[in-house]
């Protein structure tokens, strides 16, 4: 690039910086004028309240007024009253969780203020550690004053969930209670704050059986058409056996986060059609929490749903749907919401036969990190609780990611689920031990597979074959217990997997991506076949030779040529260069005064080389690299001053002729008779001798 050009560019980028810097300047200095011209917002001076914080959904309703009130209260008023009402637990629940009073006396006053403040002291001094939070609350209005300024009402069927910890953290208490209370309100300074705050009764809720083990009833225990039912530890649907022979189901363009907003229903017929092809009579789905608007669903999403389950029933399979999918924030404060996503799927599908039951959450065990066990834990148990009570025509389950986590909670669930990824020789112990935990209850596993993924650079990976024997084992096994069924993950393998379900890593995304029993062409895979209840599962595993024609062998098989090669040619230069060097001709006078009388017989030309090859006693070429031989040719070419030099400095071991045979003391007489004094001085230094006086014998004394 000539320098012109490069100055034209520079010159072009120094433009476009000024420029942009310049419309950057107007924007700034327009906003900045338009801010002083514009008057302050009129609604700004009334002191108007929102309903509640956008985050906070306590639920609350008003029921009947009294017959007299003293006035009727105006729709804005209770709406205002409403509000500081909820604000007022909700800074009291703050309060609690710092563990000091917070901001109180915004919304509390008089006596109501001195009692929460109170209650928040007395924790702190016994050492305890209290968290809360309320989650509905129905109101009922006794009096409201003519002036507009006093309103007194009562809170009936509060609910409260309460964690009690002492000094160390240890859990103490966790209750759920649901009580009365009498409220005063009085409007001061433009504000509704609390004046009087009295708790009349309260009971406590029962979120599990007192004793371990005790099953609870069914959720249908009165079973209706077309509903799947408990009986025994099996399930029944119109009063028959039945077995779930399912499978995970996402569309292999569309997965995860994509499936519900990217949603086809000509994609979800297809794959449908092809599910039941397959001897199947189930799927399984996920519902992303916050994908779904959280309390206040999506009506778009909702209608794809709806969708999805009028289409499994037309192809006759049942589907069990997955709630609060990537919902990992169990803080107490945040159980209202979802609180109120379970309200309004619940209330729009309770009366659905094609769901076959609910999941309360997939792998919820993997959130037990960082100290959230028993709060996840609590969480599970208010929800299924609440579940119970919302919809009592559907099953509950919850999808665990191992045995181990499914056996302490077999009590709440009217079927135990869980997912196995284990080996399957494994597999009958395993599930001996979730048999004995959970009495006679039915048990599904929901989740099992093997990835078909491989890599060249990372081991572990399985043929379609490995998988086929692997589903074989494992179906194999189940076979032989008494299982109430199955459902494979997945359908499909995925074109990609999204970095927040498996991670970042290609080890991770890669397995992930290939789990399934039809390949992203379409193409099935052997072990598609296998998960019919008429399946042949006379399955032969794959040779135990064949695990080396994967990538990952190939890999290590070029790279072991590679290393070897590679070393095999670091060990022969390793052995030229530890070769000693010629050491000269120190320490061989004897040989030095016959090549010397040599050379005046025969003439210095040849004399040179015959000598030099003589001190060394070995061929000179083989002393030199091919490019040094070629070097030498050449300068015989041309006269070998040069080349006799450097194969003397070689055979002397010095790098500088000229420094060397300078140091050497100048023979006697050598200008006289013609000698090179450099060339004199160099010999009798690698000789280690004067050579005077043995020039001096007969030249045939050699002979």
């Amino acid at each position: 690039m000539s320098k012109n050009r490069l100055k034209l560019i520079l010159w072009a980028i120094i433009g476009l910086l000024l420029l942009a810097g310049s419309l950057l300047t107007v924007r700034a200095a327009g906003q900045f004028l338009a801010f002083f011209q514009t008057g302050a917002d009129p609604a700004s001076a009334l002191n108007i309240v929102p309903n509640k914080p956008p985050d906070l959904q306590v639920a609350l309703t008003w029921l009947p007024d009294d017959a007299d009130t003293g006035r009727e209260m105006e729709p804005y008023t209770r709406t205002l009253i409403e509000s500081a009402y909820l604000r007022a637990w909700l800074q009291w629940n703050i309060s609690y969780l710092r563990g000091e009073p917070y901001g109180l006396e915004t919304y509390f006053v008089g006596p109501a203020l001195a009692a929460v403040e109170e209650s928040i002291a007395n924790t702190h001094e016994q050492g305890w550690s209290l968290s809360q939070t309320d989650m509905a609350h129905e109101l009922r209005l006794h009096f409201y004053h003519a002036d507009g300024s006093v309103v007194s009402f009562t809170a009936e069927n509060v609910q409260v969930v309460r964690f009690i910890r002492d000094h160390t953290g240890r859990l103490i208490s966790y209750d759920e209670t649901v009580a009365t209370y009498d409220v005063v309100m009085m409007l001061e300074d433009g504000n509704w704050r609390v004046r009087h705050w009295l708790r009349v009764d309260g009971q406590r809720v029962e979120t599990r059986p007192t004793l371990r083990g005790e099953p609870l009833p069914a959720a249908t225990s009165v079973p209706q058409a077309s509903f799947v039912s408990v009986a025994g530890n099996e399930l029944r649907l119109d009063g028959q056996p039945y077995y779930i022979r399912g499978i995970n189901y996402y569309p292999s363009g569309a997965p995860w986060h994509d499936f519900w907003t990217s949603y086809s229903p000509a994609q979800t017929a297809e794959d449908l059609a092809l599910i039941r092809s397959l001897g199947l009579n189930s799927v399984r789905i996920f519902v992303p929490y916050s994908q779904f608007g959280e309390h206040e669903l999506i009506p778009d999403l909702v209608a794809n749903l709806d969708d999805f389950l009028q289409q499994a029933e037309a192809a006759d399979l049942k589907v069990i749907v997955t709630l609060f999918d990537f919902r990992t924030d169990y803080q107490l404060l945040l159980w209202p919401n979802a609180d109120r996503h379970l309200d309004a799927l619940f209330e729009h599908y309770r009366d659905n036969p094609t769901i076959l039951a609910w999941d309360i959450k997939n792998e919820p065990d993997l959130d037990y990190g960082g100290g959230q066990q028993e709060l996840v834990q609590n969480w599970l148990l208010h929800i299924v609780s609440r579940a119970r009570r919302l919809d009592p025509n559907h099953l509950v389950t919850i999808g665990w990611s191992s045995a181990a986590g499914a056996a302490p909670f077999v009590d709440i669930v009217d079927f135990v689920s869980f997912h196995y990824y284990g080996w399957a020789d494994d597999f009958p112990a395993t599930y001996d031990g979730l048999r004995q935990a959970a009495g006679d209850k039915p048990i599904v596993m929901s989740e099992f597979g093997l990835p078909t993924w491989n890599s060249f650079f990372f081991p572990g990976g399985h043929s379609q074959f490995e998988q086929a024997a692997y589903y074989a084992e494992i179906l194999t096994a189940v076979r032989a217990t008494d299982m109430a069924g199955y459902q494979a993950w997945t359908l499909y393998d995925f074109e990609a997997v999204p970095g927040d379900v498996a991670g970042m890593l290609p080890w991770q995304t890669g397995p992930q991506a290939q789990m399934g029993v039809v390949r992203v062409t379409g193409e099935l895979k052997p072990a598609a076949q296998l998960l019919a209840a008429d399946a042949d599962l006379a399955i032969e595993p794959p040779a135990a030779w064949t695990r080396f024609l994967k990538p990952f062998w190939f890999t290590v098989t070029v790279v072991t040529i590679l290393a070897v090669t590679i070393l095999g040619r670091v060990v022969v230069w390793w052995q030229r260069r530890s070769r000693p060097k010629p050491a000269g001709l120190a320490g061989r006078p004897a040989t030095l005064v016959p090549l010397v009388r040599r050379a005046r017989a025969r003439g210095v030309a040849t004399s040179y080389r015959e000598m030099l090859a003589d001190m060394a006693e070995v061929d000179l070429t083989e002393l030199l690299s091919p490019e040094e031989q070629r070097q030498l040719l050449s300068d015989q070419e041309v006269g070998r001053s040069r080349s006799f030099k450097e194969l003397l400095g070689y055979l002397a071991g010095v790098s500088d002729i000229e420094a060397a045979a300078a140091a050497a003391p100048p023979p006697a007489g050598a200008a006289d008779r013609g000698r090179t004094p450099t060339f004199r001085r160099l010999l009798e230094q690698l000789a280690g001798e004067s050579l005077d006086d043995d020039e001096r014998a007969p030249a045939d004394e050699e002979e």
